[in-house]
């Protein structure tokens, strides 16, 4: 019988009226952080298949989170690439220096953060590559979690202070202590309002940077909420970030930043540093992606900026 579609969807024809359904793997969500403070922004490229892969971590500036923050990834061994991604000479010449060459197995169901540190410059240590970290996303109800990366080189351990505004001076104990370098806190979990995280060296009650937490927007019966530090159910981290290192493309910070850059309702992320002291959640001009195809308010996380 005659036949006709529209290259948009997935309505198959047949004699019998059936439709076809899509064959959908097992997936994985992983998304990229870039905080290597010392060469150009980066590309991510999966080189091992092009379905269920992430195809938006491209140009992605320092102290940033790859366009679409999680991404749904086929679970198994994945085999990717980092480049450099020149910003002002898009040639092909300006965009093939390999900087990682990995594979990673992703397990069904688990969420990633794919932390790129260290120093890209000929015999700068640490040297730069992929941290791994598993994000064990906890669901606090009423109230919000907060977390800490620290992916500074300049400081191998941190405190997270939670202080009213990001210039209240810091004192007593920390809300987060002892982050060492290129690894995660625990989940903390905090009542429901507005705060700004800073950070100190381990042991220090001297801030090196910080920022005010994203307020977050309520949900509707027609929108998704955008986590915040006002929104329960909100997920955050806040990640201490490098400053740029003289001469560098990266986006220039001169101090340890701060920001908060994947927000979840249920769970989003913050960044925290004294390089540069901002702090954006994961949820900074936010572009939802629902973690169910269920009903709104369901758990997503947003865009780092």
């Amino acid at each position: 019988m005659p036949c006709s579609f529209l290259v948009l969807g997935g309505v198959a024809c047949s004699d019998d009226g059936g439709v076809s359904t899509p064959n959908i793997p097992p997936l994985a969500f992983v998304r990229y952080i870039n905080a290597v403070s010392d060469t150009n922004n980066t590309t991510v490229r999966f080189v091992d298949q092009v379905e269920f892969t992430p195809q938006s971590f491209a140009n992605v500036p320092f102290r940033s989170q790859g366009q679409g923050g999680y991404q749904g990834t086929q679970a198994g061994s994945r085999k990717f690439k980092v480049f450099t991604a020149d910003f002002v000479n898009f040639s092909t010449e300006g965009n093939t220096v390999v900087l990682v060459d990995t594979t990673i197995t992703f397990e069904a169901g688990k969420y990633y953060t794919l932390l790129h540190t260290g120093y890209a410059r000929a015999g700068s240590t640490p040297r730069q590559g992929i941290q791994v970290i598993v994000d064990d996303l906890p669901s606090p109800g009423a109230s919000i979690a907060l977390r800490a990366i620290n992916a500074s080189p300049v400081n191998t351990s941190v405190d997270v202070y939670l202080t009213p505004t990001a210039t209240t001076a810091i004192s007593g104990t920390p809300a987060i202590p002892g982050v060492a370098f290129r690894t995660a806190s625990t989940y903390r979990t905090l009542t429901a309002a507005q705060f700004a995280a800073q950070i100190a060296a381990a042991g220090s009650t001297t801030a090196l940077g910080g920022a005010a937490a994203p307020a977050g927007v309520a949900g509707t019966t027609s929108a998704n909420p955008i986590a915040g530090a006002t929104i329960a159910g909100s997920v955050l981290t806040a990640i201490a970030f490098p400053a740029t290192v003289a001469g560098s493309r990266a986006a220039v910070t001169r101090t340890v930043s701060v920001r908060m850059p994947t927000s979840i309702t249920r769970n989003s992320t913050s960044s925290v540093s004294r390089v540069a002291s901002v702090i954006s959640s994961d949820v900074v001009g936010c572009t939802p992606m629902r973690r169910t195809d269920t009903a709104k308010g369901a758990p997503f996380d947003c865009t780092l900026r």
